[in-house]
């Protein structure tokens, strides 16, 4: 990502959380967050570090899959390098993970790039399976989950139905002639990815890496001295996280917050509390995600990548 990109990300971040900490009141702010159970954040640092290692898994049978066989070492490296686009609009800088399999092992995009999207799309399928947990206290957010599950279940059948899936390979054909070989490789690769054993059981094992996430927003509840249950839990850090996931706001900056905190004072919590609690899920969860994707990619690139590739940083 171009660095002045990710400079002008940050300060719009600052910004969010300044305005946030001026909504709750700085001084209650910084007493609620002299309150709180530090050791509550290790917690929620385990339960987003298990979720990453369910969804890794979940990446790379997508990968086998698709018959690019890395390395656990270089698969490994590029799904945890791949969270430091997380702070992109839609994570749509999650492509470039294809792009950084190719400097690593010369893998064709056309078998790369579906993977990234099915690895996306699983997500949004998860985050709507979870946040159904609680969609009766917040019967509004059922037309966006309803529009979500149907935008992927459109997809799944448009790649599946062979008439519909010539159709549409036949109209980009006339529009990309020279692009057709290519169309047709990756409409491939997405038939043997949507296969249904595959899917679904690859969509409830990144449900289950989305859950972790959420007990970790539920012990934070915790270290706060506040109450909530698991399932209001799931659904409001899956709901929020859906929202801003899908927004073309990076990272869901913002969006993601106010939900959040919405929620929480929708529940009985007091200004700075529900504040707090979000500033520290987002650093435990979103932020944490950001710096370890990062870390890794800087540290480990030339030992990895030949010709130690840095597109990260390119312009």
């Amino acid at each position: 990502m171009p660095k002045n990109k990710t400079i002008l990300i940050i300060f719009f971040a600052l910004a969010v959380y300044v305005a946030m900490g001026i909504y709750a009141d700085i001084s209650q702010l910084t007493i609620a967050m002299q309150s709180f159970g530090w050791p509550y954040f290790i917690l929620l640092l385990f339960f987003t570090s298990a979720g990453y290692f369910l969804r890794y898994l979940k990446w790379d049978i997508f990968l086998k899959k698709a018959g690019v066989d890395l390395p656990f070492r270089q698969s490994f490296f590029v799904f945890i390098s791949g969270l430091s686009m997380i702070i992109t609009p839609g994570k749509l800088g999650e492509v470039w993970k294809a792009w950084l399999i190719r400097d690593i092992s010369g893998d064709d995009l056309n078998r790369t790039v579906p993977v990234v999207i099915m690895d996306r799309m699983t997500d949004v399928l998860s985050l709507v399976i979870l946040s159904a947990f609680g969609i009766f206290s917040y019967k509004e957010g059922i037309y966006l989950l309803t529009i979500l599950f149907f935008m992927v279940l459109t997809f799944c059948i448009a790649i599946t139905s062979k008439s519909i899936s010539e159709k549409v390979i036949g109209i980009i054909e006339k529009k990309a002639m020279k692009y057709s070989g290519n169309i047709k490789n990756i409409h491939e690769v997405f038939q043997g990815l949507l296969e249904p054993k595959t899917f679904i059981s690859l969509s409830l094992l990144n449900a289950l890496a989305w859950f972790c996430e959420c007990l970790g927003f539920y012990f934070i509840v915790i270290g706060f001295d506040q109450h909530l249950t698991i399932p209001l839990s799931v659904f409001i850090f899956s709901f929020a996280s859906l929202a801003g996931g899908v927004s073309m706001v990076p990272g869901g900056i913002g969006l993601a917050e106010v939900t959040i905190t919405g929620f929480l004072q929708h529940y009985g919590f007091n200004p700075a509390i529900a504040t707090g609690t979000t500033l520290i899920v987002r650093l435990g969860s979103f932020w944490y995600g950001v710096v370890l994707g990062l870390a890794v990619y800087l540290l480990f690139r030339k030992k990895i990548i030949p010709n130690n590739g840095n597109r990260l940083n390119e312009d």
